[in-house]
C-alpha cells in the first residue's frame, strides 16, 4: 500500500480539491476501510458550498461503506478483507443520553466526515465499533445508502407506523424514498409517497410505490378518497419545504401524527387555519434525527442489511449517477443547481 492516498479535501466553503494526502494511520481499537462507495447527502450540499466543516481541513462524505485492509492490534484479525457498512456518528458513550443508548443525542458526538475525515477518499480510518460486516450478495452501491436506509427506519420507528396505518410522505430524496419503502415494511396499508418532481415520482414507482404522486391541488381530495374519507394516521415531511409541511398537516385525521425530518433552509410559517387544525384535531408532532444503532433489542443497521438482502429496500432506481474523487465538487455543484435532475450521485474512489 503506498503512503499516500487520493481525497476529496474541503480547505474552505466551495474550496473542495481532489489531492493526495497521508492514508490515515490506525489507533489499536480502528480499521482501515478502503472506500467502495460514497453517497452525496443533501446536507453534503451546504456543508461543502457554504457552511463548511467544523474544521479545515476536512475529508467530507459520511454515506459509505468499503472493506477493512488493516485492522488495529485490539480488533479481530479475521475482519480483514470484509465488506462492511460504516455507522458515521461516533458516540462519547459517557454522557446521559448514551447512557440509555441514545447515541443520535450524544452530547459529545464525533461524525465521520465532517468532524472527522470521512468517505470522499480512498481510505477511512473508523473505530471498529461502528462497521457492520455484509454479505457478499449486497452490492456496494446498497451499502453506501445503509446511512440514510438506517435514517429512515429511525424515522419510521420514532413515529410508530403500525400494520394497516394510512401513511403520506411528503419529499422523495433518497430518506424519503426509504421512509415510504419502511413504512410498508411495517404493513402500512397505504402509502402515499408525494413530490413536486415528476422524475421522482416515476422512481418511486419503479420501487414499488403504487401510491405514488405528484403534489397538486387534488392531492388531498385523492388521499381522502383512497382512505374513505378518513386521511392519514402519520404524515412525514421529508422535504424540508414549507408548503410541504403545510400539505401535510391537512391530510392528517384527527389525533394523527405530523413526522418531521426534512431540514429547512428557510423560514417557516403556519397560517392560523393550519394551526387550527393542529389543535383542534389534537395532531402530535414528532421530530426525528439521525439513526438508531443500539443492539438491544435490535440494532436498526443489522435490520437495514437484512432489508437490503431480502429485497425488501429497493436502492438501485435511485442512483442517477457515479463519479471518480476528482468530479465531486462538480457533482456538488450540479446538485445545488437543480439545472438537471439528479437523485443520488454515489463518488466512487476507483473510477478514473
Amino acid at each position: 500500500m503506498s503512503e499516500k492516498m487520493r481525497a476529496a479535501v474541503l480547505y474552505a466553503p466551495g474550496d473542495l480539491r481532489t489531492v493526495k494526502v497521508p492514508i490515515p494511520e490506525i489507533g489499536d481499537d480502528d480499521v482501515l476501510v478502503k472506500v467502495l462507495a460514497c453517497g452525496i447527502c443533501g446536507s453534503d450540499i451546504p456543508r461543502v458550498l457554504t457552511k463548511g466543516t467544523y474544521h479545515f481541513p476536512t475529508i467530507p462524505g459520511h454515506e459509505f461503506g468499503g472493506t477493512v485492509v488493516v485492522t488495529g492490534h485490539n480488533v479481530a484479525s479475521n475482519l480483514l478483507g470484509r465488506t462492511v457498512g460504516v455507522i458515521p456518528l461516533i458516540p462519547c458513550r459517557k454522557c446521559k443520553m448514551c447512557e440509555v443508548g441514545e447515541f443520535a443525542l450524544c452530547e459529545h458526538y464525533n461524525f465521520l466526515g465532517s468532524r472527522s475525515d470521512g468517505g470522499f477518499a480512498e481510505y477511512v480510518k473508523v473505530p471498529a465499533s461502528n462497521i457492520l460486516p455484509v454479505s457478499e450478495d449486497v452490492d456496494k452501491d446498497s451499502i453506501a445508502m445503509l446511512e440514510p436506509i438506517s435514517v429512515a427506519l429511525h424515522v419510521v420507528q420514532n413515529c410508530s407506523v403500525h400494520y394497516g396505518d394510512n401513511v403520506a410522505v411528503y419529499g422523495l430524496g433518497a430518506i424519503g424514498m426509504f421512509i415510504a419503502q419502511w413504512a410498508i415494511i411495517y404493513g402500512a396499508d397505504h402509502v402515499f409517497a408525494i413530490d413536486i418532481d415528476p422524475q421522482k415520482v416515476e422512481i418511486a414507482k419503479k420501487i414499488g410505490l403504487k401510491d405514488a404522486m405528484i403534489a397538486e391541488s387534488e392531492t388531498e381530495k385523492t388521499i381522502k378518497e383512497k382512505t374513505q374519507g378518513y386521511g392519514c394516521d402519520i404524515a412525514f415531511e421529508a422535504s424540508g419545504a414549507a408548503s410541504a409541511l403545510l400539505q401535510a398537516v391537512q391530510v392528517l385525521r384527527a389525533s394523527g401524527t405530523l413526522g418531521l425530518v426534512g431540514r429547512p433552509t428557510k423560514e417557516i410559517s403556519i397560517p392560523p387555519a393550519t394551526y387550527e387544525k393542529i389543535l383542534r384535531a389534537q395532531l402530535a408532532i414528532r421530530g426525528s434525527w439521525s439513526f438508531q444503532f443500539r443492539r438491544f433489542p435490535h440494532n436498526a443497521w443489522k435490520e437495514s442489511i437484512k432489508a437490503l438482502q431480502t429485497g425488501k429496500i429497493v436502492t438501485a432506481p435511485l442512483i442517477t449517477q457515479r463519479v471518480p474523487l476528482e468530479k465531486t465538487l462538480d457533482a456538488i455543484q450540479r446538485m445545488a443547481s437543480k439545472k438537471e435532475f439528479v437523485h443520488k450521485i454515489l463518488v466512487e474512489p476507483q473510477l478514473s
